[in-house]
């Protein structure tokens, strides 16, 4: 897992990714450049040097392949797009760009919380009980910091398809029959104003 974290001071330093072109044939093949600055631990900066005119379109993808945001900036001499991705579960993201001429960039991040994980007051996690598309989650919470609980579960293409309140309840099991949606990975959130956690179904 490689992970790509630039110094401010490197911005004019041609950070090259991988480059692919959609159809080789008809696309120039200089590569693009595109660098991405870590300026606190949940917040980046996409730098993009080229200073051809057109529309610049940018997915920010999960590690399961998953895009949870697509952005698209009107491009003239380059240009420089903060993200906040304080509400996303730590991992490896990459921002995947496609130049107007069609040429696509990818740069892999790491998106790390050790200091807001740690203050969690509740243990939580997701057991697939039929090898299919049956998960039970189980949460099991320390002290009254951890109530109310609130759930929420995401489908393959991160829309949320239910969410809960559970008021009174340290410790409680709930399973959620899922074979009825399209997309093989799921994810739930379970979070208390201590902080949230992010589960991926497997």
């Amino acid at each position: 897992m490689k992970t790509t974290t630039l110094a401010v001071a490197l911005l004019l330093v041609v950070a090259t990714a991988y480059a692919t072109e959609k159809d080789k044939s008809n696309s120039k093949s200089t590569k693009k450049t595109v660098a991405v600055i870590n300026n606190s631990p949940e917040k980046f900066k996409l730098v993009y040097l080229q200073k051809e005119e057109g529309v610049v379109k940018i997915s920010l993808k999960n590690e399961y392949g998953q895009t949870v945001h697509n952005s698209t900036v009107k491009n003239k001499e380059g240009f420089a797009q903060p993200y906040d991705l304080k509400e996303l579960p730590a991992g490896e993201y990459t921002f995947e760009v496609t130049s107007p001429d069609g040429t696509e960039i990818a740069e892999k991040v790491m998106l790390e919380k050790p200091a807001r994980e740690s203050k969690l007051n509740f243990a939580a996690d997701v057991l697939n009980v039929n090898d299919g598309k049956k998960f039970r989650l189980a949460v099991v919470n320390k002290d009254k910091r951890a109530l109310p609980t609130y759930i929420k579960l995401y489908d393959a293409k991160d829309n949320l398809i239910h969410e809960e309140k559970i008021e009174n309840l340290y410790g409680f099991r709930k399973t959620f029959d899922l074979s009825e949606l399209n997309g093989d990975v799921f994810r739930f959130t379970v979070s208390n104003n201590t902080g949230t956690k992010s589960i991926f179904t497997e």
